[in-house]
Order: C-alpha cells, then sequence, then structure tokens
C-alpha cells in the first residue's frame, strides 16, 4: 500500500478536530465544562480516599498485632474504657509477647492567643511501653514523666495557638507544659493531638484510673499464627470486649465512617451528579455541533461515507473534548488536594490509579454522549436535508 492510499484510508481525528475548532467558543465552554465535572469528581474520590486513610490514622500510628476494645465503641477515638484485667488475662496466653494498655479522651485546649477552647485527642501510654509508631515521641520520654507535661502535634490546627517547646497553657482546666513536637496527621474527628504520660493523662481525666483501659494493644510472640489467637481470645473474652487483628480494626474504622456516617453516600451522590453534569453539557456541545453541521454529514452520506465512518468522526470529538478538558481538571484537582492537606492535614493525596480510573470514566461518559447524538447523524437523509 502506498503512502497515498494510506492517507486516504487513514480514519483518525483531524475532521473531529477542525469542526470543534471551527467554534472557540463552543470548544472552550465544553472544555470548560469537562474540566469542572473532572476536577469536582476528583475532589470527591479525595475526600473519599482521604476519609479512608484518616479513619486509620490512629492505628497506623500504633504497634500493635492484636487490638482489645469496647463493644460500646463505635469508633477507635469513641472508647468507652474496660477494666484493664482483661488486658492482664489476654498477655497471659500462649502466643502472646507483650499486652500494652492505651488511654485515649478528649481533653479542652486553650489557645493562649485567644483564650478560645477546643477539643483535641489526648492519648496517654506508659514509658515503658513502646506503643506508638511516632519516633519522635521516644526522646522526650524523661521529660514526659515530669507532671503536667505533654507533646503537642506540629500538625494541630492553628485555632489551638502556637505549638512551641515551653509554651504553658491550659488542657482541662490544668497548666500544662509543652515539652516537645511530634508528627502526625489529624485523624477525622481530631484535628489536634497532643501525648502524655499515663500518670498525667489520670491527672487530666480525674474521673479515670490507670484500671481503665481505653485500647487494649497487643504483640504476639514471632511465628505465631495471629488469627489463631484472635480467635481463642474471643473464646475467652466477655461480650463487652471486642478482638480484631490489625487488618479487621482498620476495616471496622473504615465501614464506620464510610456507612454509618453516610460519608461514602454523600460522596457516591456528588460523582454521580458530576458524571451527570459532564455528560449533558458534552451532549449539548455536540448536539449543538451536529445540528449546525447537518447538510455537511449529508453530503458526506451522499458521497458514500458509511454510517459507522460518520459515528466514528462524532465519537472522535467526544474523546478531544474529553482529553482536552481532562488535562486542566486534573491539574485543578491537584491544587485542591494541596489546599485541603495543609489546611485540614488529612491524607488528601493524588495517585495514578485514581487519575487513570478518572481519566477513563471521562472518555466512557464524553463517548455515550457521543453516541446518543450521532442518532442525528445516523438518521440523516441526504434527500431530506438538502
Amino acid at each position: 500500500m502506498t503512502k497515498r492510499q494510506h492517507r486516504k484510508h487513514w480514519k483518525g481525528p483531524p475532521l473531529a478536530w477542525r469542526n470543534l475548532m471551527q467554534s472557540k467558543a463552543r470548544l472552550s465552554v465544553g472544555v470548560s465544562a469537562i474540566s469542572f465535572a473532572v476536577s469536582l469528581i476528583f475532589m470527591q474520590l479525595g475526600l473519599f480516599g482521604g476519609v479512608m486513610k484518616g479513619a486509620t490514622l490512629l492505628y497506623d500510628s500504633l504497634d500493635f498485632d492484636i487490638v482489645l476494645i469496647s463493644s460500646k465503641s463505635p469508633e477507635s477515638t469513641n472508647v468507652p474504657p474496660f477494666p484493664r484485667r482483661y488486658l492482664y488475662q489476654a498477655g497471659g496466653m500462649n502466643g502472646v509477647a507483650a499486652a500494652r494498655p492505651l488511654y485515649l479522651s478528649f481533653g479542652s485546649w486553650r489557645n493562649v492567643e485567644t483564650t478560645r477552647i477546643r477539643a483535641l485527642l489526648v492519648l496517654g501510654f506508659n514509658y515503658r511501653d513502646p506503643v506508638l509508631r511516632v519516633p519522635e515521641v521516644y526522646p522526650y520520654l524523661q521529660d514526659l514523666q515530669r507532671q503536667d507535661t505533654l507533646l503537642m502535634n506540629r500538625f494541630s490546627r492553628s485555632e489551638f495557638g502556637p505549638r512551641e517547646v515551653g509554651l504553658k497553657t491550659e488542657l482541662s482546666r490544668r497548666q500544662v507544659e509543652i515539652v516537645g513536637l511530634f508528627s502526625l496527621n489529624n485523624t477525622i474527628r481530631a484535628d489536634g493531638t497532643v501525648i502524655v504520660s499515663d500518670g498525667n493523662f489520670i491527672r487530666l481525666n480525674p474521673g479515670r484510673s490507670l484500671n481503665d483501659v481505653s485500647l487494649g494493644l497487643l504483640k504476639v510472640e514471632p511465628g505465631v499464627n495471629v488469627d489463631e489467637v484472635v480467635q481463642r481470645l474471643r473464646q475467652i473474652m466477655p461480650a463487652t470486649i471486642k478482638v480484631f487483628d490489625r487488618q479487621e480494626a482498620m476495616a471496622r474504622e473504615q465501614e464506620f465512617w464510610v456507612k454509618s456516617s453516610s460519608l461514602g453516600y454523600i460522596i457516591g451522590v456528588a460523582v454521580v451528579m458530576a458524571f451527570l453534569v459532564g455528560t449533558v453539557i458534552v451532549y449539548q456541545v455536540l448536539s449543538s455541533d451536529v445540528t449546525e453541521r447537518l447538510h455537511e454529514y449529508a453530503t458526506l452520506k451522499a458521497i458514500g461515507y458509511t454510517n459507522l465512518r460518520l459515528l466514528t468522526v462524532v465519537v472522535q470529538e467526544a474523546v478531544v473534548l474529553a482529553a482536552l478538558g481532562f488535562i486542566p481538571g486534573c491539574l485543578l484537582a491537584l491544587g485542591m488536594y494541596h489546599a485541603i492537606f495543609i489546611s485540614t492535614r488529612l491524607p488528601v493525596a493524588m495517585t495514578v490509579s485514581r487519575m487513570l480510573l478518572v481519566f477513563g470514566l471521562t472518555i466512557l461518559t464524553c463517548s455515550a454522549s457521543g453516541l446518543i447524538v450521532a442518532r442525528k447523524v445516523l438518521v440523516a437523509d441526504p434527500a431530506d436535508v438538502f
């Protein structure tokens, strides 16, 4: 086949591209609408991903294989305490290497600049127990043994005021001092976090004692099957105590925030609405273009163009619109992700898989609009048009 013949039979997009470029205003409207829909989809999927990651941030920062938690607890930061004797009982089981308590509560933090009160999450632990996967904490263990001292999360929201070593303020009506800082992204419920010793935790929560455990963290011995230990623990623990391995605990958190809080439903509806907006706009742009050029398509039909070839041209216009709209929409989403992360420290980030997913859905949606519009071309009769 010669180069000339190859060019003659090639079914590439130049015709579709020229049709779109002849009306710059219509093209701009279509690209802008698709960009808006794409950015909205990215935004909702980003928030969904942020919720899924944010739901497990507390567990991500803890070192455990199995967790004991009150059956009345809907999620990890809302945990009624349970008696410590059950943790001792679990620690005596064969295969369990260590059983460590963790104490959680929400305290009232006073902003030293504005004097406003804001709730933050308080984590308490025994300095001998390496329960935290936060290396910045351990150089300050001796400082935390002093009365009314704490470590402040440097990623706590600005509403908590200055986060400086040596700063003294009020937490739960006690004078406290920041002796160090650590880095931990905020959870969904907690936009500020402090870490204290178990002794200082009890001082901040007068109604609690060290026998009231929020989470029981278990480490199993090397080579021991975690699932077997979990099943044995479930047999001996009372109904008031739930036993989960690490993956089960994290899945439970995600399920709570996605289903029980209706966030999954709201985000799902928003994604569907964004797709509908994109589909309708692309349909309007292509429908206007096809209607305006109906006599041109009829002419092509009269000189021998098949319905499949004409259908291909319309779908190609839709695909070009999708590709042109996706790029600015993706860039806009990156900017929004960065702004959300900086302001909230929720783990909202772009991923390659999400980009491919949204790009594929954008192409699919726009192609569907193109197929709907193409019906006008397929039923057009050259004799009627002329």
